[in-house]
């Protein structure tokens, strides 16, 4: 079974107007219920891009991290140089 993330909402209420659900929820996700289930989520675009950015960060990491042990390969330069 899914968690149920607080803030939540029944569906037949979300339905009602989803636009006054969403901004109450504010940045945080908003689980959308039915049957006191989780049928799917809901997020600002604040919210959303906020995760966009953590989802990023995670996928770059590695990348980073073996650039970083790599780092008496590098080249020094200076701005005007590039």
């Amino acid at each position: 079974m899914a968690p149920v993330i607080n803030p939540s909402i029944d569906i037949s209420e979300f339905q009602k107007n989803p636009n006054r659900s969403v901004k109450r929820a504010g940045n945080l996700p908003l689980a959308v219920l039915t049957d006191n289930k989780p049928s799917f989520y809901v997020f600002s675009p604040e919210g959303f891009a906020e995760i966009a950015e953590i989802v990023s960060d995670l996928e770059i990491a590695p990348k980073l991290k073996k650039r970083m042990s790599e780092k008496s390969k590098a080249i020094r330069v200076t701005t005007s140089e590039l």
